[in-house]
This record gives structure tokens, C-alpha cells and sequence, in this order.
């Protein structure tokens, strides 16, 4: 008992982070992410909530969060229709995180095990030292990928040299959906209209951050291979990636009236 008041006692005392995590179809992977999740809360400087997006998936995904809700009050659940896309699953999430958790920093993570939770520490380190936005990188010093064919490493850096050539992406991975994002860059983000509901949010929203200045790091990750279920990201996608890059490249974004 006083090991438990001692460290609820630390958790008090420090900053907080929403951990937004958007799903369809990944019970199996929810469930063990936030088993690992559990396990990394007490390492973290920053006072962890998990808040999951299900987009009515049909495994029964949003069953296995509320199982885990029954352990931990700081897990929370989404629910929505239907598929409405990764980007709109993150404004709804740190809005989510913004107004009911009143949280310092908000997250972005997918649900597939592909983005290790020990890298989140030296995320939430580098978020408290003032960095705006933190990103988990794949293309920096001591990054990578694990088991990806040759067209997906090739699709991913068209995709990062693209944003380096249009928006002048301040980064060297882009389009990682791995990060960790400050309360006064997301309230920034919110002042402009958003385009993207699908994946092309990750470099949208980088724009916008750039544009306001923020303050940028990275950190490195090895990306793991999935290893149960299929991934969501298709040509289709990719195509309305380049789209936006594009268009955000001549066009910029507009700020909300």
C-alpha cells in the first residue's frame, strides 16, 4: 500500500499526455498494446492516458478496450459509425484530450505493434525539455524499418522527399504517425481548415505546425513488421497523399473564419 500512494503521488505531480490510438479491426493488437502500455505508465514522465478511436470495428475491438477499462480508469473509448479515416480519428481524439482530459501534451500511435512503447520514452523526454512536436523516426540515426519489401520502403521515401520538395517538411520523416504534440500546437492546428480525414493528415498537419513555428524534434524507432491483421493503407490512399502535398504545396491551408 504505500508503494502505490508513493507512486500515485509522483503521477499527480507531473505533466500530462493524451495517447490517442485509432483502430478498425484490432482486438488482438489492442489488447496486447495496452497490456505493454500498463507496464511502460510508471516509466514515462509524463502522466499517461489512453484514449481509443474505434471506427465500429467488426471484431469486437472496442469489446476488448472496454475489458481493459475495467482494469485501468485511464484507458478511454471512442466509439464511432463507421470508418471516417485516421486523420478525423486524431481530431476527435485530441479534442477528446483537450476538453475532458485537459491534457499538456497530446499523442499520436497506431494500434498495430508496429511502434514500439519503449520509444515513448524517449519521446515524452524530449516533449518535457519544450519541444512542440516529437517525432518517432525512421530516417534518422539509429531508425529503420523491420521486414518491409523493397515498393514499401520505396512508396515511404517518395512519400518523405515529396513533402521535403512541396511543404519543405522540416523533418526527415513526415509522414511517421508517431509523435508527440503540445497543447498549444494543437489548439495552433485547430485555427485552420482541415482537408485530410485519411493518412495525408500526418503531412497536412505538419504544415500547419511549421507554419506556426512550432519547435521540432525526432527521435529515433525501428518500425516492427505487423504480425497480426492487415494494414489499412492503400493506393488509393497514397494517391490522395500525393494529392495533398501537392495542393499544400501550392495552396497552403486556410485558416478557419
Amino acid at each position: 500500500m504505500p508503494e502505490t500512494i508513493e507512486r500515485e503521488s509522483k503521477v499527480k505531480n507531473r505533466k500530462s499526455l493524451c495517447l490517442v490510438i485509432p483502430t478498425y479491426n484490432e482486438r488482438e493488437n489492442i489488447t496486447n498494446l495496452l497490456v505493454k502500455m500498463e507496464d511502460l505508465r510508471i516509466s514515462l514522465p509524463l502522466d499517461l492516458t489512453i484514449v481509443v478511436v474505434d471506427d465500429n470495428s467488426e471484431d469486437d475491438t472496442a469489446d476488448a478496450v472496454r475489458e481493459a477499462m475495467r482494469k485501468s480508469e485511464r484507458i478511454k473509448l471512442i466509439e464511432r459509425p463507421e470508418p471516417l479515416g485516421i486523420g478525423s480519428a486524431y481530431v476527435e481524439g485530441f479534442k477528446y484530450g483537450l476538453e475532458m482530459c485537459k491534457c499538456d501534451y497530446l499523442g499520436e500511435m497506431d494500434a498495430d505493434l508496429q511502434h514500439p512503447p519503449e520509444a515513448l520514452l524517449r519521446m515524452c523526454e524530449a516533449a518535457v525539455k519544450g519541444k512542440d512536436v516529437v517525432i518517432a523516426s525512421r530516417y534518422i540515426e539509429g531508425g529503420g524499418s523491420s521486414g518491409w519489401s523493397f515498393s514499401r520502403r520505396l512508396a515511404s521515401r517518395s512519400a518523405n522527399l515529396l513533402s521535403k520538395i512541396f511543404i519543405r517538411a522540416p523533418v526527415a520523416d513526415a509522414t511517421s504517425g508517431f509523435r508527440i504534440l503540445s497543447a498549444k500546437a494543437i489548439y495552433g492546428l485547430f485555427e485552420f481548415e482541415l482537408s485530410s480525414k485519411g493518412y495525408a493528415f500526418q503531412v497536412e498537419s505538419i504544415y500547419i505546425y511549421h507554419k506556426l513555428g512550432m519547435s521540432f524534434t525526432e527521435v529515433p524507432y525501428v518500425f516492427e513488421e505487423r504480425r497480426v491483421g492487415k494494414t489499412k493503407l492503400r493506393a488509393k490512399e497514397m494517391l490522395r497523399f500525393a494529392f495533398t502535398v501537392v495542393r499544400l504545396g501550392i495552396f497552403g491551408v486556410r485558416k478557419r473564419s
